[in-house]
């Protein structure tokens, strides 16, 4: 058993070692001009735009950009803003600062300070207020707590964070009704560059979902541990929790109740989740990690990817939008609005716009 376990490792060894060799071979070639082209309508400007939410009156995106995270990046401060669909223009969010109602007591925030946001979901609570939560990553980890308010347009009030530096290392959140929300552990905060290629080939649990509650209380759902969790969504309705696993290939829809998987959809690298329209949406990566290192210091990481409409009760395939990405980033999430696919990505310059009419 040790023998055949050295030969595991020596394999595995192998192929990180030739993964780090081959990124000088496949250089992303910069992408000059804001073009649209075939596939896909671009709007630039943007600081990698990782994440997106609607509003409630379908007119604006708020948009998550997305200054890095260590170790796979270097770690800087990004910024929340709106882009308005009907005149395609973006603004910075407006922020004000208010007590810390929706997070725990001993959180607090400099307002001097910028965020570091990468997931966020927005929910309608209970008492009618729309709240947004947003995984920061500067100056230390938290979720950010805001309202989302009308003020001469769309405004976001702060109303709390809850501090998880050294305990966590989220990558996205959804809320519910509440103002609980579940998060995806990526990885510890020592995980390294090394240990993300080894789990390309191990696929070793690295991460699982969290539950948080506001009596500031973390539970840990060691059912859904599994290769770096990335993308969660919760289903209000049907109690039920969708994980994506980047490093593991696969989207697993679980029952909270039971604790069981409903359904699995597997494909490469999926990110993010969205529900919507009574789907779930998830982006997947369709290239593999060598071509992802290549990126380097390109602005835009031109990549494949694709927005796969699932069903919410298994994860079953319903439609399938594939993008080669010749003009936009890799795609990070995809959501859906009026017969738009609006599409996020973690290392671009721009949003894009696909035809949800044009499907595989």
């Amino acid at each position: 058993m040790k023998k055949i376990s050295m030969v595991i490792l020596g394999a595995l060894t192998l192929g990180v070692i030739s993964l780090l060799w081959s990124v000088n071979e496949n250089t992303i070639e910069p992408l000059s001009g804001c073009e649209d082209n075939e596939e896909l309508k671009v709007y630039c400007n943007f600081m990698n735009p990782e994440d997106l939410a609607l509003t409630p009156d379908g007119n604006f995106l708020i948009v998550a950009e997305f200054g890095g995270m260590a170790p796979l990046v270097e770690m800087t401060s990004g910024k929340l803003s709106f882009f308005n669909i009907k005149d395609k223009t973006k603004s910075n969010a407006r922020i004000t600062f208010r007590e810390n109602e929706w997070g725990s007591d001993e959180c607090s925030r400099d307002p001097n300070v910028p965020f570091g946001p990468h997931g966020i979901d927005l929910v309608q609570r209970e008492d009618g207020k729309l709240q947004l939560a947003v995984v920061s990553h500067y100056p230390n980890e938290s979720i950010e707590m805001f309202e989302l308010i009308k003020k001469d347009g769309w405004a976001l009030e702060w109303k709390g964070c809850i501090d998880v530096d050294g305990q966590y290392y989220f990558n996205d959140v959804s809320l519910d009704a509440s103002g609980n929300f579940y998060a995806s552990h990526m990885f510890d905060s020592d995980f390294s560059m090394i240990s993300a290629l080894w789990n390309v080939f191990a696929k070793s649990d690295t991460g699982m979902a969290v539950k948080w509650t506001q009596d500031n209380k973390f539970e840990e759902l060691m059912y859904t541990a599994g290769s770096f969790p990335n993308g969660i969504a919760l289903d209000q309705k049907n109690n039920n929790l969708i994980v994506n696993y980047n490093l593991g290939d696969k989207s697993i829809l679980f029952d909270l109740n039971s604790k069981q998987p409903l359904g699995i959809y597997e494909h490469n690298s999926p990110d993010n989740v969205v529900i919507q329209d009574g789907f779930a949406w998830v982006t997947n990566h369709d290239h593999s990690v060598t071509e992802s290192l290549g990126c380097g210091e390109a602005v835009n990481c031109t990549l494949p990817f694709s927005v796969n409409k699932l069903s919410l009760l298994d994860l079953s395939l319903v439609e399938s939008y594939k993008f080669k990405g010749k003009n936009m980033g890799v795609g990070t999430v995809g959501l859906p609005h009026d017969g738009s696919l609006w599409i996020g990505s973690y290392h671009s310059d721009r949003i894009a716009e696909g035809n949800l009419f044009l499907s595989e």
